[in-house]
């Protein structure tokens, strides 16, 4: 893969999301769709590669208005799913963090690596103060993530998120840049 990557351990690495990567990150999600998706409504909304390219799209996008960092994960050296942060207010200096990783790479302690590194590059390289994960009641693993990377669980909100038509109850977890506990390796 030849794009700009922040390396996190020997075997980890965040990258710079590419439009020719569109074909490889829909197959990745087609052939874990139903994990993928199951509590992110944006995946199971992206039908067709051609949903997959304008999403990377507006990313980049976001990316150069200063509202969103969206992230490829990479584990030795294939790409296994995604990380960002969006709907980022440079005024108040905060957003929001999203992730998903293929099934096959679970329980590796991948996602809350790459939340680590993410919250280093947030507060030290792009300037934010405050960051927020919300994350489905039903989804233990992700609520486990934010607590390990130190977000403190601020609220949750009943009938947040409409996904498959049902309304679903949510966390909000947030961190402050000055309770933010920097990795080992930083």
């Amino acid at each position: 893969m030849t794009t700009f990557t922040y390396p996190i351990d020997d075997r980890l690495s965040l990258a710079f999301p590419q439009l020719n990567a569109a074909e490889k990150l829909f197959s990745l999600i087609e052939s874990d769709r139903p994990h993928i998706e199951a509590f992110i409504a944006d995946i199971a909304e992206t039908k067709t590669l051609e949903a997959e390219k304008n999403f990377i799209k507006m990313k980049l996008h976001g990316y150069a208005e200063g509202t969103d960092y969206l992230f490829f994960i990479v584990y030795d050296e294939t790409i296994c799913g995604c990380i960002d942060i969006h709907n980022i207010d440079q005024k108040i200096g905060k957003g929001e963090i999203g992730y998903w990783l293929h099934s096959s790479y679970t329980k590796r302690g991948i996602v809350t690596k790459c939340v680590q590194a993410l919250c280093g590059l947030a507060f030290k390289d792009f300037g934010l103060n405050k960051l927020l994960i919300f994350v489905d009641v039903e989804n233990a693993p992700s609520n486990r993530v934010a607590q390990k990377v130190g977000f403190t669980l601020t609220s949750t909100e009943p009938q947040d998120v409409l996904l498959f038509g049902k309304l679903r109850d949510m966390n909000h977890y947030t961190l402050l840049k000055e309770h933010y506990k920097k990795g080992s390796d930083e």
